[in-house]
């Protein structure tokens, strides 16, 4: 995340609430890969916290490889799988549900590449200004088919749910990519994350949706 380990701190511990709420809400054991979703969120923003001490030369030095390769594990890995996964789970229209499934069999792909570049690939993180920069060294032609394969699976997926507020949550994570990457180019690993964990918290919302429908439903 930009600005500090102080605001990444204070991101990680809101989402970490927002989670656990999220989480209050299930009654459909399915439902829980998408209501963890600001948890995981909140613990990724923890690591980058961490790294910001690390970087800053404090007594924390010691865990800049940890922490460093835990935000890349959550942003890299997990994230292009388990955001289309998650919108499987939840989506109760059989046909979208297919479309969505699509994107989850492409975010796998995506989160095996990005695995292959952080196990055989140099990845440096350093403070530029007030972000954390993440360089990782790989073949442009990796970069080009990650890139369209990951705004696929994290993007474009939820824009099939059929509920509102995820089409709502949909929009606005497109928003945030396309003024990450005019503004914040460089960071762009760290801005977008942060982005992304604060939309996080309309996955509370989200589930109430769901909730009061299963409840008016009588399911």
């Amino acid at each position: 995340m930009c600005f500090s380990a102080t605001a990444s701190f204070i991101a990680g511990a809101s989402l970490t609430v927002a989670g656990i709420a999220s989480i209050s809400q299930v009654r459909k054991p399915s439902h829980l890969v998408f209501a963890c979703i600001p948890l995981f969120f909140g613990i990724q923003q923890l690591c980058e916290g961490v790294l910001w001490l690390a970087l800053s030369g404090s007594d924390y030095s010691g865990w800049y490889t940890p922490a460093k390769y835990t935000f890349l594990i959550f942003a890299q890995v997990i994230w292009p799988f388990w955001i289309p996964l998650a919108f499987m789970l939840i989506e109760p229209l059989p046909k979208r549900r297919k479309i969505i499934r699509s994107f989850f069999f492409g975010g796998i792909g995506v989160s095996l590449l990005l695995t292959y570049r952080l196990l055989f690939y140099t990845t440096v993180a350093h403070i530029d200004g007030c972000h954390i920069e993440y360089n990782i060294a790989s073949p442009e032609m990796i970069q080009i088919l990650t890139g369209v394969l990951y705004i696929g699976a994290i993007v474009v997926a939820p824009f099939f749910s059929s509920w509102n507020r995820s089409r709502i949550l949909a929009s606005v994570n497109l928003v945030s990519l396309i003024i990450t990457e005019v503004f914040f180019d460089v960071w762009f690993v760290s801005v977008w994350c942060f982005f992304a964990a604060v939309q996080s918290v309309l996955i509370f919302l989200i589930m109430r949706e769901i909730r009061v429908s299963r409840v008016d439903s009588g399911r």
